[in-house]
């Protein structure tokens, strides 16, 4: 079969596909035959070799991909060949097939076409654990999305407003304003202006925000603090802004000084709460992970929610992916058909 395998770190231009063996399951395991991946930011920075989380070289990378159980492990139950599932992994994804334990393969959602299923586990659940799990949104929030026009930003964009929620979303380009504002934002930001923290002041209020997702870091991480209220939670999924390279220590001060943090003397005396999210971790709380991904569904079918697919490609063309993801030109999420 073909994969992607990942045998040295660099550019776009080292995703190769390699004819490899195919999988085979084993005890508690189904093996998925792959129609569509949805392509992460952690990829990217998998691909740089700047992932804790991946694992050693050579290594095919993907975290998240749809398809149909083709092959059934000993002792697996209540699954079936031919069902249509979504897949979520450590890595394994950019392969016409992978093989994984039979809870990681969740049902498909009903009613969605193959890219909004490639679209769906990654980022919901990651604008989810954020919102719900996190930050225990209320309806009576107001809330700030950076990057909110990406996959990520889009999603949370859509459950916050259908939870009842005023949100403001920031993004990169005027462009993509227009993206954010359809999604029922109340008002956009781009923060690449040089009055960006003006217009946020402004968009903010006196009433300030209760809840800021953010996932670029840098200035627009340093920005939100000015304007979140007292008992306000800010919650960090991401690291847009990371210009990290190996062998430039210049990069790694740069780095440093706008990689997202806070200390307890600045949260103390507006009671404010600082959190981060990394839904790998669910991988290994199948109880949890169950639970959250029914909840996630159930909202997400209540509202008539659908994820925003802003680019499709071939899988010969995953490099290109890479570059499109990479320029942080792209909007809603980025998909790789098989």
């Amino acid at each position: 079969m073909r994969a992607i395998v990942l045998e040295r770190h660099g550019g776009p231009e080292v995703l190769r596909v390699r004819e490899v063996p195919q999988p085979e399951p084993g005890a508690g395991e189904v093996r998925v035959r792959v129609n569509a991946v949805g392509v992460n930011y952690a990829e990217i920075l998998s691909r740089k070799g700047l992932y804790g989380w991946a694992p050693r070289m050579p290594y095919t990378p993907g975290m998240e991909a749809t398809g149909t159980i083709d092959a059934l492990g000993e002792g697996v139950q209540g699954r079936a060949v031919g069902e249509r599932v979504i897949v979520g992994a450590q890595f394994g994804a950019y392969a016409e097939a992978l093989v994984v334990p039979e809870r990681q393969a969740l049902p498909a959602v009903p009613g969605f076409s193959l890219e909004e299923n490639a679209a769906v586990a990654v980022n919901y659940l990651t604008a989810w654990v954020a919102l719900m799990e996190m930050a225990r949104l209320r309806p009576a929030d107001r809330v700030l999305v950076t990057a909110a026009a990406g996959g990520v930003g889009t999603a949370a964009v859509q459950i916050a407003t259908r939870f009842g929620c005023e949100v403001v979303g920031m993004a990169g380009s005027d462009a993509k304003l227009e993206t954010i504002r359809a999604l029922g934002a109340g008002s956009a930001v781009n923060y690449r202006r040089a009055d960006f923290q003006d217009r946020l002041r402004e968009a903010a209020g006196p009433g300030r925000f209760d809840v800021v997702l953010e996932v670029v870091g840098g200035d627009v991480f340093r920005a939100v603090w000015p304007v979140l209220a007292p008992f306000g939670r800010v919650v960090v999924a991401g690291f847009a802004s990371l210009a990290l390279q190996r062998w430039n220590p210049l990069s790694w001060l740069r780095t440093w000084r706008d990689l997202p943090k806070a200390g307890i003397q600045s949260l103390a005396p507006a009671s404010h709460g600082f959190m981060a999210t990394h839904i790998g971790y669910l991988l290994d709380d199948p109880p949890r992970l169950a639970r959250v991904w029914g909840q996630l569904v159930a909202f997400v079918a209540a509202h008539g929610i659908r994820p925003v697919v802003g680019a499709t490609f071939s899988f010969d063309e995953l490099p290109e992916a890479h570059r499109l993801m990479e320029s942080r030109g792209s909007t809603g999420k980025i998909v790789v058909r098989m």
